[in-house]
Formats: C-alpha cells, sequence, structure tokens
C-alpha cells in the first residue's frame, strides 16, 4: 500500500500504470464518513473539473494498492469504520476481462519480425534502428501493399506505430517507420516484467536510433 500526500504527479502516474488496483479517497487524516474506494480506473479519482483539483492536497489523501483487502484493513484500523463503496465504478464487480488480440498468420509474421529486429538493435547500443515497411516486405517475401491490411490491424491492436502514419484511405508507403509498441516488447520474455518505466526507455532508444 501507498499513501500520497501532496504528490498528485506520483499519484496519477501509479493509477495510469496499475489499472487493476484500487484506491481509497479520504480525508487527512482518515476519518469516518469520509473514506470511499474506487477502482483505480474509475474516473472520478483521475479526472480534473478545475485547475485547483485536490487529489493529495488541501484536506485530501489517496492510499493505492493492489489489494483490496488491505486498503479495506487500512482503513478500519484507521476510522474504526467500514468504508463506502464508489458506485460508479462498482468495485464489488470483477473488472471485466479483456478480449484477446486474435492474429493472422501475416499479422504474426509482421509483428514476430519487428520484435526480432527490435531487440538485436536494442542489444547493440551502437546499432542503427532503421526498420520501414519496405524492409519488412522484402524480408517476408511480400510487397508492401500485401502488408498493408496486417499494418493497419497491428496499429488498432496497440502493438506496433507507424511513424508518420499515413491517413486511413492512402497505402502505406515502403519508407514508413516501423517500431513496437510497449505492449508488443511485453510480450518478449525480458521486457515480460519489466517496470514500465524501463520499457519506455528501451522504446526512447529505437526513437534516437530511427532519428540519429
Amino acid at each position: 500500500m501507498i499513501l500520497y500526500l501532496n504528490e498528485d504527479r506520483p499519484y496519477l502516474h501509479w493509477v495510469a500504470h496499475h489499472r487493476d488496483g484500487f484506491v481509497l479517497d479520504c480525508g487527512r487524516p482518515p476519518h469516518v464518513g469520509h473514506g470511499t474506494l474506487h477502482r483505480a480506473v474509475c474516473p472520478v479519482i483521475k479526472q480534473s473539473k478545475t485547475k485547483k483539483t485536490h487529489w493529495t492536497t488541501g484536506r485530501h489523501m489517496k492510499a493505492c494498492s493492489l489489494n483490496r483487502e488491505e486498503l479495506e484493513a487500512w482503513a478500519a484500523e484507521q476510522t474504526k469504520a467500514s468504508l463506502t463503496i464508489c458506485p460508479d465504478c462498482l468495485v464489488e464487480q470483477p473488472p471485466a476481462e479483456e478480449e484477446p488480440i486474435h492474429l493472422t498468420k501475416t499479422d504474426r509474421e509482421v509483428l514476430s519480425f519487428v520484435l526480432e529486429v527490435s531487440a538485436l538493435h536494442l542489444d547493440d547500443a551502437d546499432s542503427y534502428y532503421a526498420l520501414n515497411v519496405g524492409t519488412a516486405a522484402r524480408c517476408l517475401g511480400k510487397t508492401p501493399g500485401q502488408l498493408g491490411a496486417s499494418l493497419r490491424r497491428l496499429v488498432a491492436d496497440g502493438l506496433i506505430t507507424l511513424v508518420g502514419e499515413p491517413a486511413a484511405d492512402k497505402a502505406v508507403p515502403a519508407s514508413c517507420p516501423l517500431l513496437p509498441t510497449a505492449a508488443a516488447l511485453r510480450t518478449l520474455p525480458i521486457y515480460e516484467s519489466a517496470a514500465d518505466e524501463d520499457v519506455d526507455a528501451e522504446l526512447a532508444k529505437l526513437v534516437d536510433q530511427l532519428e540519429g
């Protein structure tokens, strides 16, 4: 469990990167009648209606945890009372499971190739990452046009980025650079349990090589 007092940015970072977590919104100090349990995805505890929203300042504080029972136990100890459950984010119900992404054979080939090339360049800091649609097509024995539909699906599924992505009604040019997303990198064992900032740093390396 983490307590946030006068730490709005760290708090907002936590809820953004722990979507399966829970947030106890309470007074400072915690007291009976001012403690509501939310899911981390609840808009009530992360969206600002004014420039002076008090997430963790003023008389407000937040307690965050991936374990709901931990927050309930802490609140009971502090206030000697049970928590109010947020009616908007339905804490009582389990979070909906995300539907699995269904990839075609060509989708899988493109994604695997992008990840393989990316991993090779991340292992060599002095290398120059320059993967584009034309290179991927040649290596897979396809034309850029034949990869177009797969590239669009992979972008829509949040698995690759087409740098300077062309309009939906335009063909993807062979010169268009390709990058994996953080979600795609996490499918590699080495990044599966890595911190979000570490994965973002790896992606930044590829971008720097691409722009270098």
